[in-house]
């Protein structure tokens, strides 16, 4: 009898000091509790924690409730994801969140501006390289610059600059890995090699064409890069194999004003109205685009399920590469020029204009505005986009918004 009673009475001890934890919480409650967190900490935290947050989370549902709850009234994503992205919504999630929250919150962003540090003209192109940390450019009078920005591990930032780096306007930028790629007018492309003082010129690309080369760009997983002419050729090359070309074709009517690459394809725009598919593998032109009957496509970005095209009617297109690149959306802008750049990046869309604006949306459909930049410039040439960093290039100075 004793021994009933004693037992008895260490249940209720048990069950008096026992405490209620999110394992007992039924999934709704859990759920509504988690989506006072950020996605990243659910992600990155709160799912590793055991089997059972894990797989409450592993669940596409809640991601896709969280981001129209982001971004209600739109689709997102613009096109269809892949099938076997099984992490997709998850880091989606992440992404949009992060930089909504970036943007919104200007305190979270710092400015660092260049202006007019030489006697040069327009500024006609940049590039990001080493995570953002380094901003290379080229003017119109063919300086070639590289603008060091502070860094935790170097406060100091500096500018070099090789004069004369072409012999006329240097027209294009790209890079593979810490190799800079320039095109100019004068029919050349050199590559540049980063030193702890600049750049220095590695190789020049004599090119085949009759006129002015307009713009280049690059496929660093293929190592391999094309450059665009006045005289509607595209030249692609391999740095591995020489300074020759390993591919030319002629895709256009009239001048390729812009190139995109990626491991399977090189899309070409045109002052023609079209943007040219080129089949890497097949070696021949899948198909040609016409973007609009009234504008010309004037800047280019591709992803991995989806092309973004804007035009000089400050119109944005977005292609299908499973649909034989069929444009499938447009959307009006509120630029009041035409479109100078596009950066798509994990959750956001960047448009830039010759109207001295770059605006930040969100990669939904349609595309929700969350802020205009005013370039303190001119017009804004071009803009990218790396590792958080965006880098916008007026016709007069530099300017880079990072997270502080």
């Amino acid at each position: 009898m004793c021994n009933d009673e004693q037992c008895c009475t260490e249940i209720d001890k048990e069950k008096t000091n026992s405490r209620l934890t999110l394992l007992d919480l039924p999934v709704e409650v859990f759920l509504h509790i988690c989506s006072f967190l950020d996605a990243s900490v659910l992600v990155h935290g709160l799912s590793l924690v055991c089997k059972q947050f894990h797989k409450i989370l592993n669940d596409d549902s809640p991601w896709k409730v969280r981001i129209n709850h982001t971004w209600p009234n739109t689709g997102y994503p613009v096109l269809p994801p892949a099938e076997d992205d099984k992490l997709f919504w998850k880091l989606s999630c992440v992404a949009l969140e992060r930089q909504a929250s970036l943007w919104r919150n200007q305190d979270s962003m710092e400015k660092i501006t260049l202006s007019n540090c030489l006697v040069y003209n327009t500024m006609d192109d940049l590039q990001l390289i080493q995570n953002g940390d380094i901003c290379i450019f080229g003017t119109e009078d063919q300086f070639l610059m590289c603008w060091k920005l502070p860094t935790e591990e170097n406060k100091r930032e500096s500018v070099t600059y090789e004069h004369y780096a072409h012999n006329e306007r240097i027209s294009g930028l790209t890079a593979i890995e810490d190799t800079v790629y320039s095109c100019s007018w004068d029919r050349t492309i050199k590559a540049w090699t980063l030193t702890n003082t600049g750049l220095a010129n590695s190789k020049t690309y004599e090119t085949v064409v009759s006129d002015a080369l307009l713009c280049i760009a690059s496929c660093p997983d293929l190592a391999l890069f094309a450059t665009g002419s006045f005289c509607r050729t595209v030249l692609v090359f391999d740095p591995r194999l020489g300074s020759n070309p390993v591919t030319k074709f002629q895709p256009h009517k009239r001048a390729v004003t812009r190139l995109a690459m990626n491991s399977y394809t090189i899309l070409s725009a045109s002052e023609d109205r079209t943007v040219a598919i080129w089949d890497l593998r097949a070696g021949k032109i899948m198909k040609n685009v016409t973007i609009s009957q009234e504008s010309v496509p004037t800047s280019m970005c591709i992803q991995k399920d989806a092309v973004y095209v804007g035009d000089s009617s400050a119109k944005l297109h977005v292609l299908d590469p499973r649909q034989d690149y069929e444009p499938l959306k447009c959307y009006s802008t509120e630029h009041k020029k035409g479109i100078s750049g596009v950066c798509v990046g994990p959750g956001c869309l960047i448009t830039s204009s010759r109207d001295e604006t770059v605006r930040i949306s969100s990669p939904t459909d349609p595309p929700r505005h969350i802020i205009t930049l005013k370039s303190n410039y001119g017009e804004v040439v071009n803009i990218d986009y790396l590792n958080d960093v965006l880098a916008v290039c007026g016709t007069n100075g530099i300017e880079i918004w990072r997270p502080k």
